[in-house]
């Protein structure tokens, strides 16, 4: 949400807080909607009977969901990594991540980004001083941009309502957090209007403790353009269920057969119908073209895919004989749409590790480390070849470093630490190696002290 700075010119108070919640509770309308439709509430759901005793299946085929679990099982499925340059130590920040199972946070902000177009997350310090993130829903929380060139974050604000224990809204509160200090506003009644401050206190993060992630230069959620032809995938399948279940249940037509009600009762148990000459019997129903229905079924399906560039993998071209060349060529649009969500990714990324190393410098558990001097590795969850990388690696032994090169085996989870090891390991066994040639030359088994 992008606001001129000159409003906040004498800082936040309660009417402007309502006004900015309002503003994004437009906004959030949308979220809800895209939530319902991954979460398999689809339109076809409300679809009323067009007449009474006519069928009226409603099957929801949730494309919605696949394209969001395969788009961040994809991107996120493997642990988000992190190398710095020479000179620069970044385990205790790393540790702070360890600790707290960042990976399901990165999880959960993909998933937002995927469903809603844009996902928040606010950096915090628990009980015990340790830097700390959650993923906020962006039905509930947003950050407020000045009208800038950079368009720079001055406030981050996640608001809901408290419920009591039979499930009715007893008040509200609000969230506020700016550069320095966090502020906490609340009610007593289901408003977010004239909240008053209850609590203020320091962040020591140095910048506005919030993140917000977009998942494209428009702020779409993956399925969001998708939206029409799900629907009419689920139209087309739940009506030809309904056309099955209607060619069941179809009108008998009687020709030269006088028949009452109880006669047609008894027809339907006994299944014996008697007539005369020149009598016919038949069934009155709409005849079915099977053909045509699984051509215009497979290319809405294919129109799904195609523009969501997230491929059906249970597709028969995804054989189990593909090179790892071929299988990159068929997921070359998927590859590009990962890869600009990757890059917004990386922004906010790279905004929670200067959060974090602000935090950590001021605690002086480390030193400050330049955002710049940092890179995020993603590691794509996707079957590789992992002989076929390391016949390459041999090929350009001597020409990369070390680090590099097991950093491009999907098993190797730290290639940093991993360089290390093996260094430590190679002079072990060559210090190991010299002191039983140096016993066996002079025929002495001396007694080595580990220095």
């Amino acid at each position: 949400m992008i606001v001129n700075a000159k409003i906040f010119e004498n800082g936040m108070n309660a009417d402007l807080l309502y006004k900015l919640i309002a503003r994004h509770q437009t906004e959030a309308q949308k979220y809800e909607k895209l939530r319902r439709y991954y979460d398999g509430v689809h339109m076809i759901c409300s679809r009323k009977k067009t007449a009474a005793g006519s069928a009226n299946n409603k099957l929801v085929c949730n494309h919605a969901k696949y394209i969001t679990d395969i788009t961040r099982a994809y991107l996120v499925g493997n642990p988000i990594s992190y190398a710095v340059s020479e000179g620069f130590d970044i385990e205790p920040l790393k540790n702070a991540y360890f600790e707290q199972d960042i990976d399901d946070v990165d999880n959960d902000i993909v998933l937002n980004m995927s469903v809603c177009g844009k996902a928040v997350e606010m950096v915090y310090a628990d009980a015990n001083a340790a830097p700390k993130s959650t993923a906020l829903v962006p039905e509930n929380a947003f950050v407020v941009r000045n009208d800038t060139v950079g368009h720079d974050i001055i406030y981050g604000i996640m608001y809901y309502k408290n419920y009591d224990i039979s499930g009715n809204v007893i008040g509200t509160c609000c969230t506020v957090c700016d550069s320095s200090n966090t502020y906490v506003y609340e009610n007593n009644c289901d408003s977010f209007a004239n909240m008053h401050i209850t609590e203020q206190y320091p962040h020591y993060f140095g910048d506005v403790p919030f993140i917000e992630y977009n998942n494209c230069d428009g702020a779409q959620g993956d399925f969001e353009q998708l939206i029409p032809l799900i629907d009419a995938y689920n139209l087309l399948q739940s009506d030809r269920v309904n056309d099955k279940e209607q060619f069941v249940d179809a009108f008998l037509f009687l020709i030269g057969i006088d028949m009452d009600s109880e006669t047609a009762k008894r027809l339907k148990e006994e299944r014996i119908l008697m007539g005369y000459e020149g009598a016919q019997a038949q069934y009155l129903s709409k005849t079915l073209d099977e053909t045509q229905m699984e051509t215009l079924k497979k290319s809405i399906k294919e129109d799904i895919h195609r523009f969501s560039m997230v491929p059906d993998l249970s597709d028969e071209s995804f054989g189990g004989n593909l090179s790892g060349v071929a299988i990159k060529y068929k997921l070359m649009g998927f590859e590009q749409h990962i890869k600009n969500k990757e890059r917004f990714l990386t922004n906010g990324l790279k905004r929670r590790f200067s959060l974090y190393n602000r935090f950590l410098t001021l605690k002086n558990v480390m030193d400050t480390v330049p955002v710049c001097m940092v890179d995020v590795i993603f590691t794509h969850n996707l079957p590789v070849n992992d002989t076929e990388t390391a016949q390459m690696l041999s090929i350009l032994d001597g020409r990369i470093t070390e680090e590099t090169a097991l950093s491009q085996l999907s098993f190797v989870k730290d290639p940093k630490e991993e360089t290390e090891m093996a260094q430590a390991e190679r002079i072990e066994n060559t210090t190991r190696k010299l002191r039983a040639q140096n016993d066996a030359l002079t025929g002495f088994n001396m007694d080595y002290e580990d220095e």
